[in-house]
């Protein structure tokens, strides 16, 4: 299922698991670059932990999001040219560009 605005999709082939979205990755990529070039964390790498349970994270509206919903966003950053991610399933890392 995709909505016209992107607010869900299916997880599963028999259609019974969606992601119903606040914010589509889209979004949430943007808010994450956003939030990279104010802080001055370009060039930084960062733990997919510390990006959405650090300290430095708490206030914004990532903080704590769903893992899922984290790589979709970091998705769109890869495509976009802004990020690269890297690491095994359980210990991954994020640089910014």
């Amino acid at each position: 299922m995709k909505t016209r605005d992107a607010r869900a999709e299916w997880l599963s082939k028999d259609k019974n698991v969606a992601l119903i979205y606040w914010r589509n990755p889209e979004e949430w990529a943007t808010l994450i670059a956003e939030w990279i070039d104010e802080t001055a964390q370009k060039g930084v790498v960062l733990t997919l932990y510390e990006l959405v349970e650090g300290d430095l994270s708490a206030s914004q509206e990532f903080h704590g999001m769903d893992a899922e919903v984290l790589q979709k966003a970091l998705g769109v950053l890869v495509k976009r040219g802004k990020a690269q991610v890297f690491g095994s399933e359980d210990q991954q890392g994020v640089k910014f560009f």
